[in-house]
């Protein structure tokens, strides 16, 4: 398995795998928004990155990154916003290949810091993260749909 950056041949497969995540999260998925994100990202490499976990041509996970900055620390970071592996493969280190490589290449890209958060209820992830170095942070994380949101999602 070789953990690399999507690339558009990888499209349909990699919807499924994004569409199995909204699904774990029992959020509605709209392909032509999820299609048009990953647009946005080919055209803009500095935005982020979709890192695919690929074993002879099937992806079997995939790790959100974007781009940020943080005030606090005055420079770059990293933000992993999604981890997915396909649940028929899990616990044979998709997950653990798709976090190491989400490292180095923030590290690579010299990004100060690398953030993710987890739903409070997802305990697997919550010791995945655990296992692998990560420290829970001191902040509470909050979010709001703005009305430009809104309007998007009706």
């Amino acid at each position: 398995m070789v953990v690399r950056p999507a690339e558009r041949e990888d499209r349909p497969q990699l919807l499924r795998l994004i569409e199995g995540y909204f699904t774990f999260y029992r959020t509605p998925f709209d392909p032509p928004k999820v299609e048009a994100l990953l647009d946005l990202l080919e055209e803009d490499p500095g935005l982020g990155v979709q890192l695919v976990a690929d074993a002879d041509g099937r992806l079997q996970g995939f790790a959100s990154l974007y781009a940020c900055v943080d005030t606090l620390v005055a420079d770059r970071i990293l933000v992993m916003n999604d981890l997915f592996v396909d649940p028929s493969l899990r616990n044979h280190g998709v997950g653990a290949a798709l976090f190491d490589a989400s490292l180095v290449y923030a590290t690579e890209h010299r990004y100060v810091r690398l953030d993710w958060v987890t739903a409070q209820d997802n305990r697997d992830a919550q010791r995945f993260y655990d296992r692998h170095g990560g420290l829970r942070g001191p902040w509470v994380s909050y979010s709001l749909v703005t009305a430009a949101g809104e309007l998007s999602s009706g």
